[in-house]
């Protein structure tokens, strides 16, 4: 099996998880039960190191979500656990972590596809399919230069547009995804396969977004020599295993063992 960990999971220290049971000792016991060998907590963070914050993200600091290590049982059930973070990317070098947090986890996701943060991580500015294409590409490659970031989380799937998934996406020629990846590739930062890249998983029917968006997407980063990591973003307890429904894609798009992140 391919697909055996699950690195971008939220708790209850997430602000937008509304799950109670969403529990470390909860999540922990869950992912034994679907024979997951490796989680990673990935709560929403912005380091208070950093200025910018917004009114959201200024109570989950780093402080905040490393209360977790306190939460997590002795009895990890035979999975191994990693606390890390989902901090954020605004453009023009504004990120939410510093260096010295970033050595105090066991690795650091950011993503450059928030665009529902309209203001605040999407400029003003950006109003078409075409603008939002163009904003997650430089987004993606100016992440990816920050030297932080272990993996992208949710590269290029653009949140809260999943009506038009496949018309932004056709806006980033093959070359310039070959130029992002071969970066991406370079400086070792991970590229994330998650759950949401791929709506045939919940069986949801979307005329402006398919399966084959993602596999063309996640082939080139494949031929380009990223390596992947696995995630669900899972905001509820009941989201923990279906990460191994990824394990179909994965094989086709070409994805071994020698290609996957080392957790």
């Amino acid at each position: 099996m391919l697909v055996d960990h699950d690195i971008h999971i939220h708790t209850t220290l997430s602000s937008c998880c509304a799950d109670e049971q969403a529990t470390p000792e909860n999540i922990i016991a869950r992912a034994a039960e679907e024979g997951l060998k490796t989680i990673g907590f990935a709560d929403h963070m912005w380091d208070s190191r950093m200025p910018g914050a917004s009114d959201w993200y200024m109570p989950q600091d780093l402080e905040h979500i490393l209360k977790i290590r306190d939460m997590i049982p002795k009895d990890t059930k035979g999975v191994k656990v990693l606390v890390g973070c989902e901090t954020e990317y605004c453009g023009n070098g504004k990120v939410g972590i510093s260096r010295e947090a970033a050595e105090q986890l066991d690795f650091v996701l950011i993503p450059a596809s928030h665009v529902h943060m309209k203001g605040f991580v999407l400029p003003s500015w950006a109003e078409t399919p075409k603008d939002i294409a163009r904003v997650m590409l430089q987004h993606f490659n100016e992440v990816v230069g920050l030297g932080l970031a272990t993996g992208i989380t949710h590269p290029f799937l653009p949140v809260n547009h999943g009506d038009h998934v496949d018309e932004i996406i056709s806006y980033i020629l093959d070359s310039e995804f070959e130029e992002a990846f071969h970066r991406a590739a370079e400086a070792r930062v991970s590229i994330e396969i998650t759950t949401g890249c791929f709506p045939g998983i919940s069986g949801r029917v979307r005329e402006g977004f398919h399966d084959e968006t993602f596999m063309r997407v996640l082939t080139i980063a494949k031929n380009c020599g990223c390596k992947f990591h696995f995630a669900s973003d899972a905001h509820s307890l009941a989201g923990i295993g279906r990460v191994l429904q990824l394990e179909k894609y994965v094989k086709e798009i070409g994805i071994t063992p020698d290609d996957i992140l080392q957790l």
